[in-house]
């Protein structure tokens, strides 16, 4: 599915103008935003630009959407200005957001920002970009005096580098931290931790929460769950729904939120359920087929279960072609992501599974647990069994089968079902004769067709909240499991391209689903990780829906995982195969480091100075385990008049990582001078260089070293990320309800309204719950009453039933009709109001006419119900 955006948000919120003028000063709020590239914009910013600064526009994919851009284009000698209001009184930061077209994926390119002319921001030309995704923002903080002032800042955006930066939005925050407390967007990260497969049994699971327990407690920024690994494609509704109960009682006695960990490839491949054709889906047919130039094994071997592959593919065999069995993994085949009848199987078995959720969510909610339940996954990782110069998949057990030669170069999937539906979209896909940039890209992104599949039944499947209606009134959800479906590809170097440019993480983007990777930033899986999942930010909220224990046997690698999801904004991590007791490797060696310091530091020099170095002064550091910074703090004793203090941070190839000045008044007169700079990933064991300059300054030094400190604050920069992904998940779920809704949803569309009005207004989590109550305001409009008389807001209509009730308003006109549907948890009998459709107006109860009575002037059906049964009721004028 390709989706094409219409006007961009930011454009939107650019021509109403900033944040109501009525905040008071130093509140946190947007003061201005400039949509670059559009002349309106432009125009109303006062942007001047030279004949290298270009106006451009076009369109990038990320997995399954395409979406249109406008921006303005520097290179070398390219430059350009724009003014942005400011507030004079607090604190600024710049969200300044780059797009990088899917061609430029993978190339370096400079540029730097002047804030009234002083250089704020530098990317140096030398530095590669790191692909991964098409958008990425820096902010920019300053707290100078001298620059906010006068209420404007003039921004100055200069190329340094033959290829070019594309600059698509920038944003003016005042006071950042305090936007997000005032907008409440501060959500914790979660630590889920996986009990084991679904058939492993209640003592295993008690023996894992036992140990979890004891060991950890959560924080108010780290939360913890539980979940268990449910193989539904291999499942009866009856096995799943005693599964699923259980899991809610042990989450219940433990104290834990529990997931249902949908699984459909690994051991939740359905390898022997019957296709209904007479075999099953682990047969040849439904595999990946492989092609390798070191493959030997010829026709009469590449068979299967009796199964040829040369019968599979005719006239394209060749001894070449292979399959992902046998293998290591149980001979567990990786199966294709085109076959229709296997898609529809496993969206059969997903429906199944969540026709039992609806009913467990709904009864959490009528308990006071709606929390109980956490967030889906899209239930694979979307990997081709691949190979590239002996590097990817454990295929050894092949090697013995291809007579001891190995398969160091493997391409996949070249099934049928694969190269028909390329050829479907203009595409041939042939790996005999190499593969050209037309089948790399469509390979690259068939990766997020199956995350895609899974995104829109889990969209479309789990149920949708109910309104609450109780002695505290009408209470609409808040948010909504069904917006928050994470997509779980495996973030790796893979086919068809097997760089770092183009890891997975880029496919992990779908509609109706938020952005997620079982993602593992380490060089030998992904170089440049960090950096794609900053990327993947942009798309909403994201998460881990798969960190494997064995991606490091060195803890502080995976205690890095953690850190980077978390700055970045993660929802949850759910971690696999963690170790317990008595291992080397035990969980609780790489999590509470984590959990314990949210603002740990890599490098600390301190002391008792023994010297000083006046005006300028440099250091060399040596990064340890930490491996992401965003503040520098250097010791300074002021012998003068206040002037500004400057830093440069360096590599050790002699590249600008980052600059920051602080003007005078950010400068202590005696002590640490903390100078935030982006966030930055350093290399364990490489030495960088700190440089400080400043008039009117001296710098303590211990044993010849300038006293310094490198480290990382994660709230601040979880700040970051929470206001982008806030207003991506705004603009989404609005975009998604609207879609939904129909032309008999008046009043979710009049709630929508006002949710577009707040996302261009800058109030990102109003708009989001507003769209999320617009969701709840479609028909069916499911609420959840509770004993006692209640009225159904906004509808004309009370009810009155014995205990908590669930009442679904299927239809409605305005003085015209209502009906509804009354499911009660109680034997008794039932009351309805229903006002604005006259005195006496045409009630049915399951058909049959009903003569209403008036209560308190209001005409009133009474009817017996009983627990768990469903009565239709209908009015008419």
């Amino acid at each position: 599915m390709r989706r094409l955006l219409a006007l961009p948000l930011v454009l939107v919120a650019t021509l109403l103008g900033p944040a109501v003028a009525a905040d008071p000063p130093t509140s946190g709020r947007v003061t201005d935003v400039v949509s670059l590239g559009d002349s309106r914009s432009e125009r109303a910013h006062d942007l001047k630009a030279n004949a290298h600064a270009k106006a451009t526009e076009g369109t990038v994919d990320a997995g399954q959407l395409t979406e249109p851009y406008k921006a303005r284009t520097v290179n070398q000698d390219g430059r350009f200005t724009f003014n942005l209001r400011v507030d004079k009184h607090a604190p600024l930061t710049l969200q300044l957001r780059e797009i990088r077209p899917n061609a430029e994926w993978g190339k370096a390119y400079g540029f730097q920002v002047k804030l009234d002319g002083v250089l704020a921001y530098v990317r140096d030309e030398r530095t590669t970009e790191t692909g991964g995704g098409p958008y990425t923002s820096a902010f920019i903080d300053t707290n100078d005096e001298a620059i906010t002032k006068d209420g404007k800042v003039v921004v100055t955006i200069e190329g340094t580098s033959p290829q070019a930066t594309h600059v698509t939005e920038v944003w003016a925050y005042s006071n950042l931290e305090r936007l997000v407390t005032a907008q409440g967007m501060r959500t914790p990260d979660r630590m889920i931790f996986v009990l084991g497969q679904d058939h492993r049994g209640e003592a295993v699971y008690r023996e894992r929460l036992d140990y979890l327990t004891a060991k950890f407690e959560e924080t108010d920024d780290v939360k913890l769950g539980m979940s268990v690994l449910d193989y539904f494609p291999n499942r009866t509704p009856e096995q799943m729904a005693a599964n699923y109960q259980l899991w809610l009682r042990l989450s219940r006695e433990y104290g834990l939120p529990f997931a249902i960990e949908s699984t459909s490839d690994w051991e939740g491949t359905p390898g022997r359920i019957p296709d209904g054709k007479g075999g099953t889906f682990g047969d040849v047919k439904y595999q990946q087929v492989l092609w390798s130039p070191q493959d030997q094994t010829g026709p009469d071997k590449d068979v299967w279960n009796g199964q040829r592959l040369d019968a599979l593919l005719g006239d394209r065999y060749q001894p070449r072609y292979g399959l992902s069995v046998p293998n290591i993994w149980g001979n567990t085949p990786w199966l294709t992501w085109r076959n229709e009848d296997l898609n529809t199987y496993l969206e059969h078995k997903a429906n199944d599974s969540l026709a039992l959720v609806r009913p467990l969510l709904w009864d959490l909610q009528s308990q006071g647990e709606s929390d109980r339940l956490l967030p889906f996954s899209t239930t694979l990782e979307s990997t081709y069994w691949s190979k590239r110069a002996g590097a990817g998949v454990a295929d050894n057990a092949y090697t013995t089968y291809n007579d001891g030669v190995e398969r160091r170069d493997l391409y996949a999937d070249y099934n049928p079902s694969t190269v028909a539906a390329a050829k479907a979209e203009g595409v041939v896909l042939d790996p005999t004769d190499g593969l050209d940039e037309a089948e790399k890209r469509w390979m690259f992104k068939n990766q997020s067709y199956p995350q895609q599949l899974f995104a829109d039944v889990f969209y479309q499947g789990l149920p949708r909240e109910r309104i609450a209606v109780n002695d505290d009134g009408v209470a609409f959800p808040r948010d909504s499991l069904r917006h928050n479906v994470h997509s779980e590809v495996y973030s790796r170097k893979q086919e068809p391209y097997w760089d770092g440019a183009h890891a997975s993480i880029a496919q992990g983007i779908v509609r109706h689903g938020r952005p997620g990777a079982e993602y593992i930033s380490l060089d030998d899986y992904t170089p440049g990780g960090f950096s794609h999942l900053q990327k993947a930010r942009e798309f909403g909220r994201l998460a881990n829906p798969n960190l494997e224990n064995s991606v490091s046997g060195h803890a502080p690698d995976k205690t890095l995982l953690l850190r980077q999801a978390y700055v970045s904004g993660s929802r949850y991590t759910t971690i696999y195969n963690w170790q317990g007791a008595g291992s080397p490797d035990e969980v609780t060696n790489w999590v509470k480091p984590f959990m314990a310091d949210l603002h740990p530091y890599d490098v600390v020099v301190d002391g008792t100075p023994d010297g000083e170095a006046s005006r300028q002064a440099s250091v060399e550091f040596t990064a340890g385990e930490l491996r992401l910074a965003d503040s520098i703090d250097v010791r300074v004793r002021r012998t003068g008049a206040a002037k500004p203090l400057s830093l440069t941070l360096l590599d050790d190839a002699g590249r600008t990582m980052a600059v920051r000045r602080l003007g005078a008044n950010e400068v202590p007169t005696n002590g640490w001078a903390s100078f935030g700079i982006p966030v930055q990933t350093l290399d364990r064991g490489t030495k960088y260089t700190i440089s400080v300059t400043g008039e009117n300054y001296t710098f303590p030094t211990v044993e010849g070293q300038l006293m310094h400190q490198v480290g990382l604050d994660m709230a601040a920069q979880r700040d970051r990320s929470l206001v982008v992904q806030w207003r991506r998940d705004a603009a989404d779920a609005v975009a998604n309800v609207s879609d939904d809704a129909t032309s008999q949803d008046g009043l979710s569309k009049a709630t929508l309204t006002a949710a577009r009005a707040a996302l261009a207004a800058h109030r990102y989590v109003d708009a989001y719950r507003l769209a999320i109550k617009a969701d709840s305001l479609r028909l069916p409009v499911l609420y959840q009453v509770a004993a006692g008389k209640r009225a159904l807001t906004p509808f004309p209509v009370s009810v009155n039933a014995p205990g908590t009730t669930d009442v679904d308003v299927t239809a409605f006109a305005a003085g015209r009709e209502v009906s509804l549907t009354v499911r009660p948890r109680a034997t008794g009998t039932a009351e309805i109001g229903l006002s604005g459709l006259g005195k006496n107006p045409k009630v049915t109860v399951d058909g049959e006419q009903v003569t209403p009575t008036q209560v308190n002037g209001v005409p009133t059906v009474r009817f017996p119900v009983t627990a768990g049964t469903t009565k239709a009721v209908q009015a008419r004028r």
